[in-house]
């Protein structure tokens, strides 16, 4: 029986019975190091600036390092899950990553210790990532992973809607520095969660050879169908990061004052939210990639949007933006697992989580340095529908599912 086969009364039953896993890599996700960090840095940018006359590559290429950091610390993070399980690696995790903010936190004019510091966060906070939550849902969840990582991964929506709203309160209060600690005190509430909450879950709702069967990592590695999940996705989060990270100073470029720029923001959590739970509820019932494919081409309509629209159209292709971006990570966590099996599936979804952070961080650098050339937004914004495009068409090449299971290895053509 494929996945797609599964009775909805399974699917169901799933959901009932594993709520508090859903509910606790919820809260994870959305206080990680990925989710705090991206969300928050377009309503630094202004104070930032003034403070310190850094300009807008500067400021954005911050990303780089943190994707570096998580460039690193993702295939380890990945293969340390493997082996000793997600919850003592976000044990670890989640007290480095709220050094790293308070750090930022007592930041000088230095733009070298604000790279290092967020190097350090995508390093040392790796197991703050979806890599550690995602693990537990895969492992606990079949017939209805999907909707399970779609709920779960909608964490990173909620981030989206209440970070710039409540950055920008506390910044225009108590200053900048302020933003960073509330950051801190965020990312402190995942380890109370983690340790009482995921106790003994990890795979507890599934057969053993559920969580151990799948392909081994070089048999993987050398199929089409890893570097095409891989590179797509690279692709996509580089045209989506971009213009989130963008979008505030984007509308101050036009006029709009910094609490409605903030307001329309948020709507890419709204987006982020519906997508993540629709698209969910989707791929359990219709081909992943083509779901995918179409979702990607809709972001591409609301990057261009922006370009046409401007202020005016900013709220609706904020929206369309978000709920794309409610697709990328669950759709790497879904597809990885579906195709390669459980086995190896940490490491594997490491390594392509690392190469999606490296778009991550390159699409909000590339577009901040287009700003600087050009003085607008105009030809980074199409750049990014081009991103989408190539993104959407590569990954609706994927092959179908193949056999009868869910643990084996599917489709590596």
């Amino acid at each position: 029986m494929s996945l797609i086969d599964h009775p909805v009364g399974l699917r169901k039953h799933e959901i009932t019975r594993g709520w508090f896993i859903l509910a606790m890599a919820l809260v994870g996700i959305a206080v990680g190091a990925s989710s705090l960090l991206f969300y928050s840095i377009g309503v630094f940018f202004e104070p930032l600036q003034r403070e310190f006359n850094w300009n807008r590559g500067q400021i954005s290429g911050a990303l780089i390092y943190l994707t570096a950091g998580l460039v690193v610390s993702g295939p380890v993070v990945g293969s340390l899950i493997d082996r000793f399980g997600a919850r003592i690696v976000a044990l670890i995790s989640i007290p480095l990553l709220v050094l790293s903010m308070v750090g930022l936190g007592s930041l000088n004019d230095s733009i070298s210790a604000f790279y290092a510091l967020f190097f350090a966060a995508g390093c040392f906070g790796g197991g703050t990532t979806p890599v550690v939550y995602t693990r537990v849902v895969n492992a606990n969840f079949s017939a209805s992973r999907g909707l399970a990582l779609g709920i779960v991964l909608a964490g990173g929506g909620i981030s989206a809607l209440a970070l710039p709203p409540l950055l920008a309160s506390q910044i225009a209060s108590f200053g900048w520095h302020a933003g960073f600690i509330v950051l801190a005190a965020l990312a402190a509430v995942a380890w109370p969660l983690v340790y009482f909450g995921f106790r003994d879950l990890e795979g507890a709702m599934q057969p053993t050879r559920t969580v151990t069967a799948g392909a081994g990592r070089w048999e993987a590695l050398r199929s089409r169908v890893f570097w095409t999940i891989a590179i797509g996705f690279l692709a996509v989060a580089a045209a989506i990061s971009g213009t989130v990270v963008h979008l505030v100073p984007l509308l101050r470029d036009a006029g709009v004052p910094l609490s409605t720029a903030a307001g329309v923001a948020s709507l890419i959590g709204v987006g982020v939210i519906a997508g993540r739970v629709l698209i969910g509820w989707g791929i359990d019932r219709i081909f992943a990639p083509y779901v995918a494919c179409t979702v990607f081409l809709v972001a591409a309509a609301g990057c261009a949007l922006l370009n046409y629209g401007g202020a005016q159209g900013a709220p609706v292709a904020a929206l369309l933006i978000g709920f794309a971006f409610g697709a990328e990570i669950d759709l790497i966590a879904y597809l990885t697992a579906r195709y390669f099996g459980m086995r190896n599936c940490g490491f594997l979804y490491g390594l392509a989580y690392s190469l999606f952070s490296v778009g991550a961080a390159a699409g909000p650098a590339v577009m901040g340095r287009l700003f600087d050339l050009n003085k607008n937004y105009e030809a980074a914004l199409w750049l990014m529908v081009a991103c989408l495009v190539f993104g959407a068409l590569s990954l609706g090449t994927l092959p179908r599912f193949v056999g009868t299971s869910d643990n084996e290895m599917q489709g590596t053509s």
